[in-house]
């Protein structure tokens, strides 16, 4: 009786183990991992504080038509250029990360060429709002990032009036973005190359001769009964007038754009 009770129970136990064999991979493969839960994954925003990088230029330059005109680290910039409005930060919880680049650069006319050969750049507006950060050129559009856009102020002659404000997203402009990150040297480098076409002013002064009649008055004399009388008499002289014309003429120019900044944090 106690064999048959004993044999019994090993039966059992061999039956509970089997059945728990079978039963926990069932179980665990069931279960998802967190990143595989339905529903979105929980950001605090202490979480999204540490996800945002908020670098600082530490240098940037810009060259127009193969000229290297501005090359200088960020410290230094007021001696070429005058800056107003600063906000850079990226995004690195997105995939791929943003970049939101909010920089304003006034050219210091001290430093600028007075003589004026070529079409040039005075001011920079740049404004990307959440642009991708892929490391590779993206063409600047209106319809792919319409928040996004760069406006340039156009040196065209040596007057002011003659200034122009461009869009080089524009036909027949083009303007490519590049922007990458590389955290382990914790920088981010944002680059762009583009063509902006545009005409340039040239002014002429010239000497010209003009002929013009100019009213005079003179006296004679005119003898009645003997006796002499004056008169005062007008008559037309020509004279040559030498004048100094100033021509303006539009002439049609381009530019070729390339630029780089290196932001540190």
């Amino acid at each position: 009786m106690e064999y048959q009770l004993f044999f019994r129970v090993i039966k059992m136990r061999k039956f509970i183990l089997i059945a728990l064999l079978v039963a926990l991979p069932l179980i665990f493969g069931s279960c998802s991992p967190p990143t595989e839960l339905d529903g979105p994954v929980k950001i605090t925003p202490k979480d999204r504080e540490k996800a945002f990088i908020r670098p600082e230029i530490s240098y940037f330059s810009f060259s127009e038509n193969g000229v290297e005109e501005s090359s200088f680290d960020y410290n230094n910039q007021e001696k070429f250029f005058l800056t107003g409005k600063t906000q850079i930060y990226v995004d690195t919880l997105t995939q791929p990360p943003r970049i939101w680049f909010r920089v304003m650069l006034y050219r210091n006319r001290k430093h600028s060429d007075e003589k004026f050969r070529r079409i040039s750049i005075r001011e920079y507006n740049f404004n990307l709002d959440s642009f991708p950060v892929l490391g590779i050129p993206l063409s600047l559009r209106l319809n792919e990032y319409p928040r996004s856009w760069v406006k340039l102020m156009l040196r065209r002659g040596p007057k002011d009036s003659q200034d122009t404000l461009v869009d080089p997203c524009s036909f027949p402009n083009s303007l490519e973005i590049n922007c990458s990150l590389n955290k382990p040297y914790r920088e981010i480098w944002l680059t762009g190359y583009g063509k902006i076409f545009d005409s340039r002013f040239e002014t002429i002064f010239r000497d010209t001769t003009v002929i013009d009649s100019v009213k005079k008055t003179r006296l004679d004399t005119v003898w009645v009964d003997d006796k002499p009388i004056v008169k005062e008499v007008e008559y037309w002289e020509k004279k040559e007038i030498k004048l100094k014309i100033e021509e303006t003429t539009a002439i049609p120019d381009s530019l070729i754009l390339n630029f780089k900044f290196r932001m540190k944090y």
